[in-house]
């Protein structure tokens, strides 16, 4: 408030900041009542998006599990010999046995050193395997490194930037066509630098290979001095080869590289697998010479005949007829394709848990008890309360927001005639989830189940839970110029579609109603009623200031006539 007028000058002992407080309390009074509503609905709007997100978590996450085939007819698959093969199977399988007869099992390329690896440097036949064998004397014998540090302690030698091996790495296998694709094709390279000066060793060239980008994976084991390079990927497609680099003429860079790749002493490991048992074989190490451009090794395809028709695969993995089939071995199995019914009924134990969950969390809601004594503080009331006592106001204040509201209301009853209305499209006695065993057992629509009618009608019709929980409920139209048109047709749909479908309804209303937050600016009507509500409130402080104002100037003008009249007096009288 304002004090910048003359009070006192005139001795006539009026509070002026009293009398302007007392001016200003039907002001604050309106003020007030627009600062409660405003609050009242700012709770409100944080109610209805904390329903918003739990209905949404509901409908978009918890029902997608029941919308899916697996959850709702879940199929299980027995093999005769799972050391041979093993298999899952989707909703649409057939129940029934399948015959597999595995005669290859997939496998990865696989280049391991046979033995260990040769040292050109017969000088240092231990070298630090702690850190790796030094490549220099993989590729160089002592002479020669000697003699080529000295070049490079020439000054004008320029030697130590020279590529002293360089060769080619690629993860697939030759084109049948015998053309030599190069798109993936990598370049590991070393300088004499690198050997030399730098000591590059056995390490680093696994790092050369792990960092060039391609599907392979090298290591290094010291202690067997012994180095490998795995493929990741099975299959014939996918290859390990290695080749000399060459340049625009086609001149080997350099000797070195071919060094390096011969005396690693690498061979190709074979796996084969025969009742659940695997062997490995190394093959004697492979070299590059005048016959032979090129270390390689190429995984195998998979190949099983399943009920008398043969698959190949590049991994050991094969689908057919809605059954997936993981090949272990060769051999011969019998594949029992059946419904889980102990899977099934628990599903439908856990979608009876989920549904009374949600459901009970909007009878709350929708129940909770109002206090109509407790409502919005204003800021003079909260100045005069402990911060306890500010929240356990709210908390009553805040209590039954949602009680008996209708927005709530249409939820909950969209989720009740969802559950109850009869499956159209199920020609069947079990076309309700009453016929499965799920019942209301109170007014508010709680569900029970019971396991012995849902494991009756499971035996009698298997497909029951899959039809009256998924039935998708679409009806294709044939239109007049010949193009057809897919609609939903509610009566048909499944239970869990239907919630589906009817609760993102209620959603989009409850956006368009109240957001999804409790912001002001976000379009929806209770967002706009609030955002009107903030501005009258601007609006009016600025009227209540403007007449506090008028006040003050009204006493000051009071003073100063009683302070005139004092003057006057006072010389009328000789004082």
């Amino acid at each position: 408030m304002s004090t910048s007028g003359i009070y006192g000058l005139s001795g006539s002992g009026i509070d002026v900041d009293s009398m302007v407080k007392v001016g200003m309390l039907s002001k604050q009074n309106e003020y007030d009542k627009l600062y409660k509503k405003e609050v009242q609905n700012t709770w409100m709007k944080e109610a209805y998006a904390d329903l918003y997100s739990d209905v949404s978590t509901f409908t978009n996450s918890t029902l997608s599990t029941y919308k899916m085939s697996y959850t709702t007819n879940p199929m299980t698959v027995s093999s005769s010999s799972t050391s041979v093969a093993t298999a899952v199977a989707n909703a649409n399988a057939v129940a029934m046995a399948h015959t597999v007869s595995v005669s290859k099992t997939a496998s990865n390329a696989y280049l391991l050193t046979n033995g260990s690896v040769t040292r050109a440097n017969k000088d240092i036949m231990e070298n630090n395997k702690a850190t790796g064998i030094k490549l220099a004397d993989v590729v160089m014998d002592k002479a020669t490194q000697e003699s080529l540090k000295a070049q490079m302690s020439q000054p004008y030698e320029t030697l130590s930037q020279k590529t002293a091996i360089s060769f080619v790495v690629k993860d697939t296998a030759k084109p049948t066509d015998g053309s030599d694709d190069t798109s993936n094709a990598k370049i590991i390279s070393f300088t004499y630098g690198d050997l030399l000066n730098s000591g590059e060793t056995l390490n680093d060239l696994v790092s050369k290979f792990n960092s060039a980008g391609l599907n392979l994976t090298a290591s290094y084991d010291a202690a067997n001095d012994s180095f490998a390079l795995n493929q990741k990927d099975s299959g014939s497609e996918h290859a390990i080869r290695l080749s000399l680099a060459t340049d625009d003429s086609g001149a080997v860079v350099n000797d070195y590289g071919k060094t390096l790749l011969n005396n690693l002493n690498l061979g190709s490991v074979t796996t084969t697998s025969s009742g659940g048992t695997a062997t490995s074989t190394l093959s004697s190490a492979m070299t590059i010479s005048a016959d032979t451009d090129e270390i390689s090794a190429a995984g195998s395809d998979a190949e099983a005949t399943i009920d008398g028709k043969l698959y190949k695969s590049s991994s050991n993995k094969i689908s057919a007829a809605n059954v997936t089939y993981t090949l272990t071995s060769t051999g011969s199995s019998t594949m029992t394709v059946s419904q889980d019914t102990d899977k099934a009924i628990e599903n439908v134990k856990k979608f009876v848990e989920d549904y009374n969950k949600m459901m009970d969390s909007l009878n709350d809601k929708f129940n909770e008890k109002q206090y109509s004594d407790y409502g919005p503080l204003t800021k003079s009331q909260e100045n005069s309360m402990t911060q306890d006592q500010i929240d356990k106001w709210n908390k009553k204040a805040k209590s039954g927001l949602l009680y008996h509201d209708t927005t709530l209301n249409k939820i909950r009853s969209a989720m009740r005639e969802a559950l109850y209305t009869p499956v159209d499209s199920v020609d069947s006695s079990y076309n309700t989830m009453m016929s499965l065993g799920i019942e209301s057992s109170t007014d508010q629509g709680h569900l029970t189940l019971d396991e012995d009618k849902l494991k009756k009608a499971l035996a009698a019709d298997p497909d029951c839970v899959y039809q009256i929980f998924a039935s998708k409920g679409e009806t294709t139209t044939k239109l007049a110029d010949g193009s057809t048109t897919t609609t939903t047709d509610y009566d048909k749909e499944g239970v869990v579609n239907r919630l589906y479908d009817s609760l993102n309804s209620q959603l989009k209303d409850l956006k368009s109603y109240a957001g999804t937050s409790s912001e002001a600016d976000d379009g929806s009507s209770l967002g706009t009623l609030l955002k009107n509500l903030q501005d009258q409130m601007t609006a009016f402080k600025t009227k209540m200031d403007a007449y506090e104002k008028a006040l003050y100037s009204k006493y000051d003008d009071m003073e100063s006539a009683i302070a005139k009249l004092s003057a006057q007096f006072n010389f009328v009288s000789g004082r």
